[in-house]
């Protein structure tokens, strides 16, 4: 049997971040051989399986852009407590599954993201979310991603975080057009969009079943006002095309005012400059789309 020291012990907690006792009967159960130390703590925590009953609604979001912003991913992984969501190790594996989700881009799901091999660890990433999930104890869903690649256009990321917490808010953004304007534009728009939450880019994209559903509740709130009483109906269906206008500016990018100067719309703001192809916005907590 082999002797297993304490620099042995503190190898394998430095490369896993197994806790000492659990380290330790790893070393022992391999005889003192590192490797499959390790291979037996990626299996274990492997074979853990999510807690029912427990809700993962915390959390962080991260991005990750290369190939000289021509493709940029965005990620959500959620904890169960803001205590983990906090945690340096939590953080830096939302960093760690960005970068994999750049280098697998093509990725149809989260199932095909995580049995896709992880290029550190040559072994599936899932491994690496459930070795987080064995040290911290508590349930971590990687949630959902985003990629976009472009041939000719320009793609950027922000990312909103406080201090030196993870980021709640990101938002991943593709414009027409290449150059260091274009890029700047990309990541000024995307810090908008982080900020005043648009769900759709042009006003054509906007369903019309949720056009209709905006304009009944308009049309409920206009005739229920008491002013209106006496107004003839064209001036009534005025009042209602105008409520129906105010929703397009709260929810439609292209016709919100651009947070840093309310008087320019960003259709305003980027004419003549770029074209906006695409975004997603990701806020921890929401629903996924």
């Amino acid at each position: 049997m082999a002797e297993i020291t304490a620099a042995m012990v503190k190898e394998l907690r430095d490369k896993t971040q197994a806790g000492m006792m659990e380290a330790k009967k790893a070393l022992t159960d391999a005889d003192g051989d590192m490797d499959a130390a390790i291979r037996a703590l990626r299996e274990k925590h492997k074979n853990m399986q999510v807690k029912e009953g427990r809700t993962s609604a915390e959390g962080v979001v991260e991005a990750f852009v290369r190939e000289h912003n021509r493709l940029g991913v965005l990620v959500e992984i959620n904890s169960e407590t803001d205590f983990v969501a906090r945690n340096e190790e939590f953080i830096a594996l939302a960093r760690d599954m960005a970068r994999h989700a750049a280098e697998n881009p093509q990725a149809a799901s989260v199932d095909e993201l995580l049995d896709a091999t992880h290029t550190e660890t040559g072994q599936p990433a899932r491994l690496r979310v459930q070795e987080v999930f064995g040290k911290m104890r508590e349930n971590i869903i990687f949630k959902r991603f985003a990629a976009f690649r472009t041939e000719d256009g320009t793609v950027d990321a922000y990312v909103h975080k406080t201090g030196g917490a993870g980021g709640k808010i990101g938002v991943l953004i593709e414009l027409a057009g290449e150059g260091e304007a274009v890029k700047e534009l990309a990541h000024e728009v995307a810090m908008h969009i982080a900020s005043a939450r648009p769900k759709y880019l042009r006003r054509e994209d906007v369903p019309e079943s949720v056009v209709s559903e905006e304009r009944e509740i308009v049309r409920t709130r206009t005739m229920a006002d008491p002013k209106n009483a006496s107004k003839p109906a064209n001036i009534l269906d005025k009042i209602i095309e105008g409520g129906v206008g105010t929703f397009y500016k709260e929810q439609v990018l292209l016709e919100q005012p651009y947070v840093r100067e309310p008087k320019q719309t960003i259709a305003q703001l980027i004419q003549g400059k770029a074209e906006i192809r695409r975004f997603v916005r990701f806020e921890v907590g929401e629903a996924a789309a």
